[in-house]
């Protein structure tokens, strides 16, 4: 994990914690709420300045922004072979990018499924007989 993906998952962590929004943020720190969801998003890398602007608002170190999380493995058993220490790994880790597309693609597919089945339902009704008109 890069220093941006640290400050990314770290800004957007503590701005939640406090329950304040981008826009909240961007005013307590003298900056653009654009800015700040470019960085939650990746896009840009905070200058020295508005890291410390942003440490301020937040009420704490600038370091602590750049701080990488501490990511613990738990495993259920030594012998569980049944995926459930797998699982257990992955809810303790920070999605990475390629978790996340995976999440999106199967949502895409669900989506498209059940477009679909609507569809497909929606063409039945309409090919039912309709009575002759006497």
């Amino acid at each position: 994990m890069n220093l941006r993906d640290v400050l990314a998952l770290n800004l957007r962590k503590l701005r939640r914690a406090r329950g304040w929004s981008q826009e909240e943020l961007a005013h307590r720190a003298d900056t653009d709420r654009t800015y700040i969801s470019a960085i939650e998003r990746r896009l840009y890398a905070a200058s020295i300045d508005v890291l410390a602007r942003l440490a301020a608002a937040l009420e704490l170190e600038a370091a602590e922004l750049l701080r990488a999380p501490i990511v613990r493995k738990r495993v259920v058993s030594e012998d569980a072979h049944d995926g459930k220490a797998l699982q257990e790994v992955r809810k303790d880790r920070p999605a990475s990018e390629g978790d996340i597309n995976a999440r999106a693609k199967k949502a895409r597919r669900r989506n498209e499924s059940a477009a679909e089945a609507k569809r497909s339902a929606g063409l039945k009704k309409s090919n039912k007989a309709k009575p002759e008109p006497t």
